[in-house]
């Protein structure tokens, strides 16, 4: 699954329908092998949400945005096949979404990744009165 996107990194202008919301300039579309990289520099008790990462991604390019849609689309799948190798021990649970809240669509969501980030010494704030989710308290 970390191999399925060979064409990946792509470099790129932001198309038209984003440049409102992040300007113009260029993108890089990431492989999921650098977002398990860049999940694998995580240290112990801290995270880094889905923005952070962006920026680590573009940074790491030369580029003005690293795509966050590709970018949370590719998290998914990433913390998904290392979960499914039992060889891989990639902390894919210090990643969160874009305002520091846990992922929903991560494995066993959102009690293995709020566990998985009790042990390590963080906690939790519950936000939201109709859709109700948590966010790591920093």
């Amino acid at each position: 699954m970390l191999h399925s996107y060979p064409d990946h990194p792509i470099i790129k202008p932001i198309p038209p329908d984003m440049v409102k919301t992040w300007g113009e300039g260029m993108q890089v579309l990431p492989s999921p092998l650098e977002i398990r990289e860049v999940m694998r520099s995580i240290p112990s008790g801290e995270v880094m949400s889905a923005k952070e990462l962006c920026v680590v991604l573009a940074q790491k390019h030369d580029v003005d945005i690293a795509c966050p849609y590709t970018t949370g689309i590719l998290m998914n799948i990433v913390a998904r096949a290392i979960e499914e190798d039992e060889n891989d021990d990639t902390p894919w649970w210090r990643t969160l979404g874009s305002c520091g809240e846990l992922k929903p669509k991560y494995p066993n969501a959102p009690e293995e990744q709020m566990a998985l980030l009790e042990a390590e010494g963080l906690s939790f704030e519950k936000k939201g009165k109709k859709c109700v989710y948590w966010v790591v308290k920093r």
